[in-house]
């Protein structure tokens, strides 16, 4: 933990320089802890910082941009800036200590990195040159070959072009390389040192900001990050940040650092929307230093797109295989097409880095096994043809550019009332239990069901990205709640929507589905390979984007803003107004509400037990796929946001059972309510005996029972399926 009485000197700093910090905290304190001090985010630098007056005096580097296009004013006093290259000269005498560098050359970027290496070098006692970056890379080429450094100061993407345009790296007597600005991924470093006929050990990696200065290194010895001095770090988790960003693996967190050198930036708890793996001390020398594994990716609101890939698996996968290969990564409507330039690839190889890459990013592999998603494309660029961009510097990941915006009000109308749905006790129908249960009311969203949050945030954000406008007609595969909710917002918004059904669709939702204006394409026979329905439609889905010119496919499978919608409303709505569950019982079938309430659990440290409810005949968990009679619970694949890890118990129910409870619940608690919601009823009445008094349980309620007016309140219906009969009252069933 950082030192408090550091803490209480840089708090007291901050509030000097930024009288506005003073507000963000009680000014009058005297002892602050850090955990209850204010994260400097995104959105509080650019209320209160980047628009601030710029004395003459100070020094101002600017961003290099992001996905807005604006360039930030990061500013260094003459103190700031003395201690950044104090630091710098320390780590980098400490690096290359013993190595018998003479001569250092910078072959870098602008910036504040490139603008002071010739210094720091000065300061080292090395003959010193640098390499503006614009020059084309044959003149690279012939610098390094006259002036011969030792040491190469350099970026990652540099250094590719370098090894891709030399005959031989080893003829330019280069000792040790120290990296700056993006990551670099350990099998890249080794087969760098190969390449140069160095040592691993040779290559350091360090780790900066414009903001903050020198961050970390890469230490060989311990195989990690280790932290610069004047650096405290703190690893948080995304519900900590109060963003929208999606949630992080088990291992990974948002860096947040506090500087206690850096003066002209109030770096108190500044969040640098960096994601690391493995964020813990060790023990270095005898002393306790905080460290990390790995950069994985950024995450944030101006990166759009960033927070949905990490290009640190995808090179680790590459660069395992080809040694020299210049890498860059295109994402489209989740789409990902990896380029490689090398001289030394093999197309034999191409399967296997396809595969692995499948693998390190799980949700990515699963949607393509199950035909969710095209597979991925790795694209061998010719010797000659340029890759993304033709300047020496270029990004290594690259997405669709947004279209043209027009500004959409979802706050309006009948879309201001999905969500914060209530919450009631189900007084009568476990009146004789000894533990309680509360029934989420989703039924009650304007469009009959849960998916009305689901749709609402899939629209809404591909219509801030710039995939859908005016005149976009919406495409989307569904058994019916999430057609009749995307219906529902579509004809609000003035969208053309086209629901592809099959004939377990009821007829109750097909006229819902005619009612709001959508057309319904019918598929009448299922997928001949599976004989599930959910190929079939999706393969109808393909076909119709690409009959209809600007047609838009939101792809509720494999979409993450499905399961985003309930991570940041529905169980922290449950969570408010219950405080802690014991149990959450939810019916599974694309398993988007069920992964996003279970990730909400987990990152907020909750005890809640997750159930997750299937239909008997389901192959979700591995079952054996059987005839189902109720569409949108269970199904005949492992839909791609299944994540076993995150449930803690599994129950399937009979489709007579279902009917059972969704007949009590209206019975006995005057809701109407649909098959799912009978289906999470029946799993507690099968846990039953294994519930300890008091416990608190919460169902959800996924839909209306209108729906299933046909079915599930169809005496005739019932006979008919069951060979069964209710009693005249509509309760038990009769042998």
């Amino acid at each position: 933990m950082m030192l408090l009485g550091k803490l209480q000197n840089k708090v007291q700093e901050v509030m000097d320089e930024y009288p506005w910090y003073k507000g963000l905290v009680d000014g009058e304190k005297t002892n602050y802890n850090l955990q209850n001090l204010p994260l400097m985010s995104s959105k509080t630098l650019e209320t209160f910082y980047y628009n601030q007056p710029i004395d003459p005096s100070w020094t101002v580097y600017r961003t290099s941009g992001t996905s807005s296009g604006r360039r930030k004013a990061i500013l260094y006093s003459e103190e700031d800036d003395k201690y950044y290259v104090d630091i710098k000269t320390k780590l980098f005498g400490e690096l290359i200590a013993g190595s018998g560098c003479k001569r250092a050359l910078a072959d870098m970027g602008t910036g504040h990195a490139a603008n002071t290496a010739l210094t720091i070098f000065e300061r080292l006692g090395l003959e010193k040159s640098s390499i503006p970056f614009e020059l084309p890379i044959e003149q690279h080429i012939e610098q390094l070959k006259a002036f011969k450094p030792d040491l190469l100061y350099t970026m990652p993407s540099i250094l590719d072009h370098i090894v891709y345009a030399a005959g031989n790296p080893r003829e330019f007597g280069i000792r040790k390389i120290i990296l700056v600005g993006e990551i670099a991924p350990p099998e890249w470093q080794r087969n760098m040192a190969g390449l140069f006929g160095i040592e691993p050990r040779d290559i350091i990696d360090t780790y900066g900001s414009i903001e903050i200065g020198t961050i970390a290194y890469y230490s060989h010895d311990h195989g990690r990050y280790i932290f610069a001095d004047g650096i405290f770090a703190e690893g948080i988790g995304v519900q900590e940040l109060d963003e929208e960003v999606r949630p992080l693996r088990n291992n990974e967190s948002i860096l947040v650092l506090t500087s206690t050198v850096r003066k002209m930036l109030p770096a108190l708890r500044f969040v640098t929307y960096d994601v690391v793996r493995d964020f813990r001390p060790v023990m270095i020398d005898g002393v306790e230093q905080q460290s990390f594994e790995s950069i994985v990716k950024r995450v944030g609101q101006e990166l759009k797109h960033g927070e949905k890939i990490s290009l640190y698996d995808i090179e680790q996968v590459v660069y395992r295989h080809i040694e020299d290969a210049i890498i860059r990564v295109k994402v489209k409507n989740n789409a990902l097409s990896i380029y490689i330039k090398s001289k030394s690839v093999k197309p034999s190889i191409i399967p296997v880095i396809k595969e692995e890459i499948r693998e390190c990013i799980p949700e990515i592999g699963m949607m393509i096994r199950n035909h969710l998603l095209d597979d991925i494309e790795i694209i061998i660029v010719a010797k000659g043809e340029s890759l993304a961009s033709g300047q020496v510097k270029n990004k290594k990941l690259y997405y669709q550019k947004n279209k043209a915006k027009v500004d959409i009000n979802i706050q309006g109308g009948i879309l201001s009332t999905i969500g914060k749905t209530p919450l009631i006790k189900l007084n009568n129908l476990f009146q004789n239990s000894e533990f309680e249960v509360y029934a989420k009311m989703e039924l009650l969203n304007p469009g009959g069901s849960a998916k009305d949050r689901p749709a609402l945030r899939m629209i809404h954000e591909a219509w801030k990205e710039g995939n859908i406008g005016p005149g976009t007609t919406i495409i989307e595969s569904s058994s019916g709640n999430m057609a009749i909710s995307l219906a529902m917002i579509c004809q609000y918004l003035g969208l053309r929507f086209i629901s592809v059904v099959d004939p377990r669709t009821t007829t109750t939702n097909l006229q819902i589905l005619k009612a709001l204006t959508a057309k319904i394409d019918f598929v009448s026979e299922p997928d001949p390979e599976t004989g599930e329905y959910l190929p079939a439609r999706l393969n109808r889905v393909q076909r119709l984007l690409e009959e209809i010119p600007g047609s838009y496919w939101p792809n509720q499978y494999a979409n993450v803003n499905n399961y985003l919608s309930h991570y940041h409303t529905t169980m922290k709505e449950i969570v408010t107004e219950l405080g802690e569950v014991d149990y959450l019982f939810c019916s599974v079938s694309t398993c988007g509400t069920i992964r996003g309430l279970a990730e909400y659990v987990r990152d907020q440290g909750l005890k809640t037990k997750i159930v997750a409810v299937d239909a008997e005949g389901s192959s979700i968990f591995g079952g054996n796929k059987e005839k189902r009679r109720f569409p949108g619970l269970g199904a005949g694949i492992v839909p791609p946001f299944c994540r076993t890890d995150l449930i803690d118990r599994i129950v399937h129910v009979s489709d007579l059972d279902i009917v059972k409870e969704c007949r009590a619940l209206a019975q006995n608690e005057s809701i109407l309510a649909g098959a799912s919601s009978g289906a999470n009823l029946a799993a507690v009445r099968l846990m039953e005996q294994e519930l300890a008094p008091g416990a608190v349980c919460a169902v959800i309620l996924h839909d209306k029972g209108e729906r299933y007016l046909d079915t599930v309140y169809s005496d005739p219906w019932i006979q008919n399926e069951f060979g069964q009969e209710f009693s005249a009252d509509g309760g038990d069933v009769l042998a």
